[in-house]
């Protein structure tokens, strides 16, 4: 309008933005910057997980033998000895009982492991390894790897429970071996005991549990 005069802060405006009139920042401009940013953090956060998990098997000095190496359970016709034992866990009726059956299967589990483990150390030869080995494709592990006893390597077929033994002996010698347990069966049954805390106006029971697992030797192949 002819004659009329921009007041100080249009004047400013237009000024400190190159004669562009100032606009407000809008809602909408707020919302995509605090997406955008969102995004970006969790780019940064996602490739520095990566990272750390390639890191972690070098700054341990294990490479890549989880994803390589396979605990290969020894079929009857290649070595036919195998053992089972029962684990068993008791505990009075109600909120302690639940835990027995998971004490009384891994304690089988042990149970039969040990009792086999022996024998996997004494009579497991290389060429009975080798066998096994070349049954699934691969081929014999023979360097040992300090961390199969926190972790050994996977199963194959799959078992309930794997451990790595260590190094054969004498006719075994230089095989890396495992031993490896199945579940066979589980029990259980009440009786009535005193002992146990009287609830609910029902009589005070204790619950045993049983369970029994076959254990069988295994080798440690790799891939070639």
């Amino acid at each position: 309008m002819i004659g009329s005069t921009a007041s100080p802060r249009d004047a400013y405006d237009r000024g400190s933005t190159g004669g562009r009139f100032w606009r407000p920042t809008s809602e909408c401009d707020i919302q995509r910057s605090e997406r955008g940013y969102r995004n970006a953090m969790k780019a940064g956060l996602l490739a520095l997980a990566v990272a750390a998990l390639y890191a972690l098997p070098v700054a341990y000095g294990i490479g890549s033998a989880f994803a390589t190496d396979f605990c290969i359970e020894l079929t009857a016709a290649e070595f036919n000895r195998r053992a089972e034992r029962r684990g068993d866990d008791n505990a009075c009726s109600g909120s302690h009982s639940p835990g027995i059956k998971a004490k009384a299967r891994d304690r089988a589990r042990e149970n039969a492991n040990n009792a086999v483990a022996a024998q996997c150390l004494d009579n497991v030869t290389p060429d009975i390894a080798q066998r096994a080995c070349a049954r699934v494709n691969l081929v014999v592990s023979t360097s040992a790897n300090s961390a199969w006893d926190a972790s050994p390597p996977t199963p194959k077929p799959s078992a309930d429970k794997v451990r790595y033994i260590g190094h054969g002996t004498g006719s075994a010698a230089g095989v890396n071996l495992c031993v490896v347990a199945h579940d066979v069966r589980f029990r259980t049954h009440s009786v009535v005991d005193g002992k146990c805390r009287h609830d609910r106006g029902l009589l005070p029971h204790r619950t045993f549990a049983t369970a029994r697992a076959r254990a069988r030797c295994a080798v440690i192949c790799s891939t070639p």
